[in-house]
C-alpha cells in the first residue's frame, strides 16, 4: 500500500510540475519579449573592423528580420532560462560575426556550441532562414552536422586568422572562443595573402559566388597584406590595448618567437578552452585546397550529435 502512495504521489508531482510550466511559459515568453524589445538596439553593432563592408553589416541586419530574430531569441531564452538577455546579445553578436566571415569565406567551421546552438534554432524556421539567406547574400549558407565534434587545428587557426582581421577580440570574443591561434600561428595563410595575386586569393579562399559587399570585403581584408600591412615592430600591444584591435598585435606575434610572451591574453594555448573541435559544417569543405566550395560544418559542438 505504501509503495502504491509512493507511485502515485510521484506521478501527481510530475503532473503539478508540468502545469506550472505551461502557466508561467507564456509569462516568461512575455518577459523575454520585452527584454529583447528593450536590448534588441545592443545587436545591431557586431563591432566590426573597417575591412568589414559596412553594407554588409547593414544587409545582415536587414536581413535578420525583428519578428524571425525575436522568435529564435525567446526559443533560445527558453532552454536557456538562468541567462539574461545580455548575454543572450553576446551570443548574437558572435553567431553575426561568425555568419559575416561565412558569407565572405569559403571555408569557415564554428567552434562552440552555444553560438551553434543559436544557429540551429535560425535553421529550424526553415522558411525564415531561407530568406535571411537570401537577404544577406542572396544564396543559402548551408549547415552540415558532423555526428561527433572533429580536432580540426588547422580550421581553427584559418577561423582565427580571419577573426583578428575583421573583429575587435576582447573579453567576450575570448570567453566565447577562447585564445586565439592556440595550434599554429597562421603563417602559411599569411604567407599566401602577402604574395599571391587578388584572383588567386580569391580563388582559393573567397566565397562563390556570393554578394557584391561579401565580395567588397574580401577586397579589402586582402589590400591589407598589399603594403598596407602594418609593420612587425609596429606596437601592436598598443593599439590592442587602447582599442580592441588584435590584427596589428597579430602580425607581432606570428613574427617572432621572442615576444610570445607579451600576448599571452590573446595569443597562444589554452587549457581552459575546448574550441579547437569543430561542431558543424557550415557551408564548407573540409579541404584546404577547396576552401572556396561553400559549406560549413560542425567541428565542436554536441548540440550536432543528433
Amino acid at each position: 500500500m505504501t509503495f502504491l502512495y509512493v507511485v502515485f504521489a510521484a506521478i501527481f508531482g510530475a503532473f503539478l510540475v508540468t502545469i506550472v510550466k505551461r502557466q508561467s511559459e507564456p509569462a516568461k515568453l512575455e518577459r523575454y519579449q520585452k527584454q529583447f524589445r528593450q536590448l534588441h538596439k545592443e545587436t545591431l553593432d557586431v563591432d566590426a573592423s573597417e575591412i568589414v563592408a559596412d553594407a554588409l553589416i547593414e544587409r545582415l541586419n536587414q536581413a535578420l528580420a525583428y519578428n524571425y530574430m525575436e522568435r529564435v531569441n525567446a526559443e533560445y531564452r527558453l532552454k536557456h532560462p538562468t541567462g539574461s538577455q545580455e548575454k543572450v546579445n553576446q551570443v548574437w553578436r558572435e553567431l553575426k560575426r561568425y555568419l559575416i566571415m561565412a558569407g565572405v569565406f569559403g571555408k569557415v567551421e564554428m567552434f562552440n556550441s552555444a553560438i551553434d546552438e543559436l544557429w540551429h534554432i535560425m535553421l529550424s524556421h526553415k522558411q525564415d532562414y531561407d530568406e535571411f539567406c537570401q537577404t544577406f547574400i542572396g544564396m543559402s549558407i548551408l549547415h552540415h552536422p558532423l555526428l561527433q565534434p572533429v580536432f580540426k587545428p588547422e580550421e581553427r587557426t584559418l577561423f582565427d586568422f580571419y577573426y583578428v582581421q575583421l573583429f575587435t577580440v576582447d573579453s567576450i570574443s575570448i570567453q566565447t572562443w577562447g585564445k586565439f591561434f592556440k595550434h599554429d600561428k597562421g603563417q602559411t595563410f599569411l604567407r599566401d595573402f602577402e604574395t599571391m595575386e587578388l584572383e588567386q586569393l580569391k580563388a582559393k579562399y573567397m566565397r562563390k559566388p556570393t554578394s557584391k559587399h561579401a565580395e567588397m570585403t574580401f577586397e579589402h581584408f586582402t589590400s591589407q597584406f598589399k603594403g598596407n600591412r602594418p609593420l612587425a615592430n609596429m606596437n601592436g600591444r598598443k593599439i590592442y590595448n587602447q582599442t580592441d584591435y588584435a590584427a596589428p598585435a597579430y602580425f607581432t606575434y606570428a613574427s617572432t618567437d621572442d615576444i610570445d610572451k607579451d600576448f599571452t591574453d590573446i595569443f597562444g594555448k589554452d587549457h581552459n578552452a575546448a574550441s579547437t573541435h569543430s561542431h558543424h559544417g557550415g557551408d564548407h569543405s573540409s579541404s584546404h585546397d577547396s576552401t572556396s566550395d561553400s559549406s560549413s560544418s560542425c567541428s565542436s559542438c554536441s548540440s550536432c550529435s543528433s
